[in-house]
């Protein structure tokens, strides 16, 4: 599933193309990935693109944006005259011909420019939303993790008080938006704490040093264009990140930790799969 570094990714290569592109026309190939009227985006431009969360927010010229959430499969990729950026989860469809099967919604710009919005197992959606629905949609999250707005004191009070696993406590949107499983592992791994450890047991000190650690690894995959596993794409240029070269915990299951050289363990927390070096995070 594409986290914030990935969809932060997707978010910059998109806004460096997209602002000023007319629309010729959205072409909706499966109803369920698009909400709204395709037909009254006609002629209307895009003025910017953002991020809040997970959602992908583009701001046209008149009275309502897209919103796109991409969910576990969703990708959104622009091919123009001599360009092809955006990303989301590594399919066949970053380096084969578009529209594909997975093609959901296909946006057409005037100037023969194309945006393909692609989900192979259709969770992700675009939803045509004024601006009090994009409010609401975005108040139902925490505020995101690489943002002055998280604090160890804001993280404490959140999360201090729970007995939640604290892994699952730093991905629980509601209270701090953007991390997910890969990032979550591996900022707990810097932290030194146990990704099973109840979040109110967490001392100031080890807030202080989380809190520093979720925006370290954030603010790294951000720098390394997110995280792409498949080696099939990983030299897709202009959609495929190098995160994964970084990772410490995440994956890696069996192998010797980096730092002490203790064998790094998996075990499933909340349905997800959670890696961790027993000897490194207590």
């Amino acid at each position: 599933m594409p986290e914030l570094p990935e969809v932060e990714t997707v978010v910059r290569r998109l806004a460096e193309v997209l602002p000023g592109k007319k629309i010729k026309r959205v072409r909706v190939l499966r109803d369920k990935s698009f909400q709204g009227k395709p037909k009254g985006l006609v002629d209307v431009a895009i003025a910017e693109v953002s991020r809040r969360a997970k959602m992908i927010h583009i701001h046209l010229d008149t009275d309502t944006d897209l919103l796109v959430h991409l969910k576990m499969t969703g990708q959104l990729v622009f091919v123009g005259q001599d360009t092809k950026v955006g990303g989301g989860h590594p399919t066949g469809d970053w380096i084969g011909d578009l529209p594909s099967k997975h093609t959901r919604v296909v946006i057409d710009f005037v100037d023969g420019s194309t945006l393909f919005f692609n989900d192979m197992r259709v969770f992700g959606w675009i939803r045509e939303l004024d601006q009090e629905s994009i409010e609401k949609e975005f108040d139902r999250y925490g505020p995101d993790a690489n943002t002055d707005q998280v604090t160890p004191e804001y993280l404490e009070k959140s999360m201090g008080h729970r007995s939640v696993a604290i892994k699952q406590a730093i991905m629980n949107n509601a209270l701090l938006s953007g991390v997910g499983n890969i990032y979550a592992s591996e900022a707990l791994f810097y932290a030194g704490i146990h990704p099973q450890r109840q979040a109110k047991s967490l001392t100031k000190q080890e807030w202080n040093k989380l809190t520093k650690t979720i925006k370290q690894v954030i603010e790294e995959g951000i720098e390394a264009g997110g995280t792409t596993f498949d080696g099939k794409y990983v030299d897709a240029d202009g959609l495929a990140g190098g995160y994964q070269e970084k990772l410490m915990v995440y994956g890696r299951d069996g192998e010797a930790c980096q730092n002490c050289g203790a064998t790094i363990e998996k075990i499933k927390l909340g349905g997800r799969g959670t890696f961790f070096c027993p000897q490194c995070q207590i």
